[in-house]
This record gives structure tokens, sequence and C-alpha cells, in this order.
């Protein structure tokens, strides 16, 4: 019974959960389609479990953005801890407030990593 005991993982260990978070405006499902595998291949090729989908489809980043809201909520309780994106546009065409959500990610314990542009490793936007 202890050797059975010594080898379960403790439980403060967790596995990494990941995310993608997409946004595309004007609606586009063939580019949001393109990019999510392209994250979902970033993902298998880094061992990561298969992430969960938040996609903004169709909405301007001026405006509400529910499932990058939901996605925060999921942060802030611990779900996920890692996001893939293709670019921090997705967030906001500005680059402040593009740079404002990467940041906010990262405070909240959470790792935003970057689709990689033109081969290479991905780039890590932000490190909690």
């Amino acid at each position: 019974m202890n050797d059975m005991l010594m080898r379960q993982p403790p439980r403060s260990v967790r596995a990494p959960r990941t995310a993608v978070y997409l946004r595309c405006y004007p609606f586009d499902p063939t580019g949001m389609e393109c990019q999510r595998h392209a994250l979902e291949r970033l993902a298998q090729r880094h061992g990561l479990p298969e992430p969960f989908e938040y996609l903004d489809n169709g909405r301007r980043s001026g405006g509400r953005l529910p499932r990058l809201e939901c996605l925060v909520r999921d942060i802030e309780q611990g779900w996920i801890d890692r996001v893939l994106i293709p670019g921090p546009f997705v967030f906001a065409l500005n680059d402040r407030e593009a740079e404002a959500v990467t940041r906010q990610l990262s405070q909240l314990g959470c790792r935003v990593v970057e689709l990689p542009h033109g081969g290479g490793s991905p780039t890590v936007t932000a490190v909690a």
C-alpha cells in the first residue's frame, strides 16, 4: 500500500490547461479555421493538451468580446494557465490595448504564447 501511495503524484501537481483565443472582424470562417489548426499543431508539437477554444469571430476589437471575457474568468478561476494566439492583434488592433490584455493575463498567472512567424520557436509574450 505504501508503494502505491508513493507512486501517485502529489495533488498540487496539475497538468497545464491550454486555450486558443481567436478573434476576426469581419466574420471569416476560413481564416479563423486556418489559424485554429496552426495553433492546435503548435500545441501538439510542444506536448500540450488539446486546447479549449475561445472564438470571437465577427467581433470588433473595440467592442464587447464575450469569449475573451469568458477566457479571463476561466483564467481567474484557475482553469486555464496557457493561451495560444496567432498574435496580440486578436486582443486589440491598438498595440497598447493588446499589450494591456497580455499583461492582464500574465498578472492572472497565465502564459501567452504566440504562433511563431516564419518558423522557429514560439514567442512567449508574457510569462507568469
